[in-house]
């Protein structure tokens, strides 16, 4: 370990140079600031040949055979510019413009939401901080509200813990990183979403299907990575509440500061708490437990005049949750039978560095280390089933990229090493177990003549525990038409599970659990692809994106509530498990003030159950996502309106027993809708959540005898709150 943290606070890189590039940055200016833009396609108009612009707005490209040269820079919601490289001078600075009312003395600004990205082979999206602001609440597991392809589902009905959904497989299967580093996983995939407050949110990146191997081999049907904001060039203070008439209180500041030309810092504080106990259907127990949490986090970042920029930084969260029963009272009933309670008790602190050196010359090639330290504990306690579980992990990834004679030949190589130390206990039973799995990856990037891009990447990994990791992957890209690209991805993923953490709804029921002694890592393939077309009327966009992924599991730790309604069974797959996922979204920016967005997806997932081959329980087969956005002249008045539509999902369980369970959920809607107003210095924002007001009916099993044999709280398919003001 002592060589481990020497490795991460320190590291040093010289290397030589050569060719010619021009490299630049991509930004808006708004309130006096300098904000990036991500995704700028930026290309030479003679060749076609182009980039887009990295989440920090900059970007690199091959020069052009003979100067001077055009050069075109084009975001759908912004004026497209062209300029004119006259030499090699570096670097550019772009300041892009929305759209002008000509009639109007002020500038009308609006960022896009939600882009797609035509250039990268990688089927991936930018959420931005306007899709962000589309609700007015409150962390990353609330951030996908207007998002079709990631679903955010309760876990259970007493603990308020949230999972994602991608591709049709809970977010275990998705990996989730912090600025390219390992975010929400392990332990803390219960609740770790809602340890992220959405104010400190930049922007998100979803990609489906095989990841790049740079980051890893955990993802198996995608990544997910979150950036947050900067200290070089966000306000220099923000403050921001919320609250509903529930009860739910949330504040947030923001201060940052330069402090010299080379240094900058900004520091983020939040606190939240639910102070009033809700029973919305009258069962007795809390639809959301009480809360309180605390969470600060301090980053630095170094930009050096010449090849040094580093980045490091602290974070630290206190989260307490007490819910159960609404009569439960901690200070008399903990662990007894009085009344059923839950109490969950997590902390979390973390540090973090980024260091990188480029060349002077050649401004792609560079070399980075990224590393990581994360502490997180938990105890907790369901009714009178107790768990608590600690996990430590080092994290250290180094990476250098350069290209082979011309930038059509990108090439990503470097090592990795990941440390995982975990320490469980339920019940009377402890688990313990040290994974430490040193890597080396490549990744190899052919562009053909702009109308082709193959990306190949290799990975191999040595788990202590289970040996030689192989990690394949491939992404190929083709542009049909000018604004038509199809994309085609392959590859596998490893990981292994964590069956308490990851399932805590098993916790919330009174079935007995029994878990197989040697359960192996999982193992799965991902295949698929899709089509994305992007038009643009002057300043006006269209875009349609279709796409089909499917993941067959070599191995899969399976979750059995079918064979009992008393009993819960984890063990190794015998048979086939696998997830179809079809998804249509169309975007249509209709004019200067009005954007719709409509999605429909289909999920096909099963897996072998006692040798049946049955569909996954609870996952609704259908999906339909509409929202809309209008603003007013100058952004004055901002409405947005969704509504999300699920079909029915299969229920596990005896459906001739006692308790007579009906086979299948209802389909149902859920409708979402906020007004902003917008003044010079600051937002003011009403909105309303679950407006329908549709609540699962009898969301927990037998609550009037929660300590007897039929009392589960598990089995969760529909909304657990209803309507939120």
């Amino acid at each position: 370990m002592k060589h481990i943290i020497s490795l991460l606070i320190s590291a040093l890189f010289v290397f030589p140079a050569f060719s010619q590039n021009i490299q630049g940055n991509v930004m808006e200016k708004k309130d006096g600031k300098n904000l990036p833009l991500p995704g700028v396609n930026v290309y030479w108009p003679e060749s076609l040949k182009g980039t887009t612009t990295n989440a920090d707005g900059s970007f690199v490209l091959e020069a052009p055979e003979t100067f001077p040269a055009k050069l075109v820079f084009s975001y759908v919601g912004y004026r497209a510019d062209t300029i004119t490289i006259t030499g090699s001078q570096s670097p550019v600075n772009v300041y892009l413009q929305q759209s002008i009312d000509l009639k109007a003395v002020e500038i009308f600004e609006r960022q896009q939401g939600t882009s797609i990205s035509m250039l990268s082979p990688i089927n991936a999206e930018t959420i931005g901080s306007n899709e962000l602001k589309k609700a007015a609440c409150c962390n990353l597991a609330e951030s996908f509200e207007t998002n079709a392809s990631v679903d955010v589902n309760y876990t259970d009905a007493v603990s308020g813990a949230r999972q994602i959904q991608m591709l049709g497989l809970d977010g275990i299967y998705t990996q989730t990183m912090s600025e390219n580093m390992p975010g929400v996983r392990g332990l803390a995939s219960s609740y770790g979403l809602a340890f992220i407050p959405g104010t400190w949110i930049e922007s998100i990146q979803v990609s489906k299907g095989a990841g790049s191997v740079v980051n890893g081999y955990e993802s198996i049907t995608g990544q997910i990575n979150v950036e947050y904001l900067k200290p070089e060039n966000t306000e220099k203070l923000y403050i921001n509440g919320y609250a509903n008439h529930q009860g739910r209180y949330e504040g947030n500041i923001h201060y940052a500061e330069k402090l010299t030309e080379k240094w900058s810092t900004l520091t983020f504080a939040h606190a939240s708490a639910v102070t009033r106990k809700v029973d919305m259907n009258g069962d007795g127990f809390l639809n959301t437990p009480l809360q309180n949490q605390f969470n600060v986090f301090n980053r630095w970042k170094y930009s050096g005049k010449g090849r040094m920029q580093a980045q490091f930084g602290i974070k630290a969260l206190i989260d307490d949750r007490t819910g159960g029963q609404s009569t439960f009272d901690p200070r008399t009933d903990y662990g007894t039978q009085n009344n059923y309670g839950i109490t969950i008790n997590s902390r979390q602190l973390e540090a973090f560095s980024k260091t990188s050196v480029n060349s002077e010359t050649n401004p792609y090639r560079s070399l980075g280390l990224i590393s990581s330290l994360k502490h997180y504990k938990q105890d907790a306690l369901f009714g009178i089933r107790n768990y608590s579980g600690e996990q430590n992990t080092a994290y250290l990834n180094l990476i250098y990229q350069d290209y082979i004679y011309t930038t059509d030949h990108k090439i990503k190589a470097g090592a990795s090493l990941l440390s995982d130390n975990y320490s469980e206990m339920f019940l009377d039973s402890s688990f313990s177990r040290n994974e430490f799995v040193p890597g080396i990856f490549g990744e190899y990037h052919h562009e053909i003549e702009n109308k082709y891009s193959v990306l190949l990447g290799l990975r191999g990994d040595y788990h202590n525990m289970f040996g030689f990791i192989p990690t394949p992957r491939v992404h190929l890209k083709a542009n049909l038409l000018p604004k038509t690209v199809a994309r085609a991805s392959a590859g596998r993923g490893f990981r292994v599970a964590n069956v308490f953490a990851e399932n805590s709804a098993i916790f919330a029921s009174s079935r007995s659990i029994h878990v197989s002694r040697e359960l192996a890592p999982e193992v799965a393939w991902s295949v698929g692809g899709g089509i994305t077309h992007n038009i643009c009327f002057g300043e006006r966009g269209f875009v349609f994106n279709v796409d089909f992924y499917r993941t067959d599991f070599i191995n899969q730790v399976v979750v059995d509530y079918d064979r009992s309604m008393n009993e819960i069974h984890f063990y190794n797959l015998d048979g086939r498990s696998y997830s179809n996922s079809f998804q249509a979204e169309m975007i249509v920016e209709a004019s200067k003030n009005l954007e719709f967005k409509t999605a429909y997806k289909w999920y096909d997932v099963k897996s072998t159950y006692d040798g049946e081959l049955l569909h996954r329980p609870l996952i609704s087969n259908h999906r339909m996502l509409f929202n809309t956005t209008y603003h007013t002249k100058f952004d004055k008045w901002k409405f947005d309106f969704t509504a999300k539509w699920f079909g029915p999902s299969r229920i596990p369980g005896d459906h001739l027993g006692p308790i007579h369970l009906p086979e299948r959920s209802p389909d149902y809607w859920i409708l979402h809708a906020q007004v902003t107003r917008s003044f010079k210095t600051f937002d003011i924002y009403l909105g309303g959540e679950n407006l329908n007001n549709f609540m699962q009916p009898n969301p927990i099993l037998a609550p009037d005898d929660p300590f007897g044999p039929n009392f589960d709280a598990s089995l969760l398919w529909g909304p657990l709150m209803g309507r939120v003001i």
